[in-house]
């Protein structure tokens, strides 16, 4: 079932709804050059099955199992990264987020390649404050899609950076109702129009050491969402609240194919949606899906332009 509040605003939110997205090697490539995906595990915030799979790649003398270092260091050459709707029941959602990287190694083993770890678990959204919980307690908010009426606001709270001596708050920095202006957004799955609605967190840094190891990083991260779904078409996201929540502490997302802005638009840095069933309204704009989806675009396409508007009239006239 859906919740009124919510279905009204995310008429797809509902059981069986999936989206996946993609990091994938570039076609037509020197055979020779390899996009290799970085990424660090968390221990601590893995699923039980999933960690015991981790510890089996392992060797004896891992500085996770002799030291307990909290990160465990690898490569892949792609990535692929979803979620799929279990349950929507009672003001909640049950979702199943998973990352799987292909071909990849841990350690720096690169004789040991393991052709797909998945980590993966399933989170509870709460719908009202579009925020995972687990055990009553709040991870942070969704990353991976926002209620396109009511995205997060600057300054909010996003996610925590967790397992080093001093957590990190990561916060919105900025939001837009215009990313990437008038050009085309390019993904995988297709091509995405204007408008669109963008959010910036605030800069963030980490580094901690142990006797063994050391981290360090920072930046900021980059969404972009589908103006009307609020679906996330695009993003930086080597840091995101469903990563830290699955227990994958970052993933370098930095890839060599061509980017930046050309004649069919721009290419976005980081991931980019692959495959879904959510149904969009049709990429050349000439026409929407059929009832209850026509009058629910047009009536969202006022509702947000509305809420911009009060938002930009907000911070204008503090």
């Amino acid at each position: 079932m859906l919740v009124p509040a919510v279905g009204a605003t995310l008429p797809w939110l509902k059981e069986g709804t999936y989206a996946r997205y993609a990091l994938l090697e570039p076609p037509g490539g020197p055979s020779h050059v390899k996009d290799l995906y970085f990424f660090d595990l968390y221990p601590e915030r893995l699923s039980p099955a999933v960690r015991e799979g981790v510890l089996d790649y392992l060797s004896n003398d891992s500085p996770w199992r002799k030291d307990g270092f909290p990160f465990v260091t690898g490569d892949c050459t792609e990535v692929f990264f979803g979620f799929r709707i279990l349950e929507v029941e009672g003001g909640t959602a049950l979702l199943n987020v998973s990352l799987t990287f292909v071909n990849a190694t841990i350690e720096g083993d690169y004789h040991h390649i393991i052709p797909n770890l998945t980590v993966w678990k399933v989170l509870k959204l709460n719908l009202t404050d579009m925020t995972y919980y687990e055990n009553g307690t709040p991870v942070g908010k969704a990353t991976l899609f926002v209620d396109p009426s009511n995205p997060p606001e600057p300054g909010e709270f996003l996610f925590r950076l967790e397992g080093l001596s001093d957590e990190v708050n990561v916060t919105v920095g900025n939001v837009t109702y215009s990313a990437y202006g008038n050009d085309t957004v390019l993904t995988y799955y297709r091509p995405f129009g204007p408008p669109r609605i963008g959010v910036k967190t605030g800069e963030f840094y980490f580094s901690d050491a142990g006797r063994n190891w050391s981290i360090s990083g920072g930046g900021s991260e980059e969404y972009t969402y589908d103006f009307l779904t609020g679906v996330m078409i695009a993003g930086s996201f080597m840091h995101s609240t469903e990563l830290m929540a699955i227990g994958i502490f970052r993933v370098d997302d930095f890839d060599r194919r061509i980017r930046g802005r050309s004649e069919d638009g721009v290419w976005p840095d980081g991931i980019k949606l692959y495959d879904t069933n959510i149904r969009f309204p049709d990429k050349n704009g000439g026409s929407f899906p059929d009832s209850p989806w026509r009058y629910y675009l047009y009536s969202g396409t006022l509702a947000l332009l509305v809420s911009a508007g009060l938002r930009w009239w907000k911070n204008g006239h503090a």
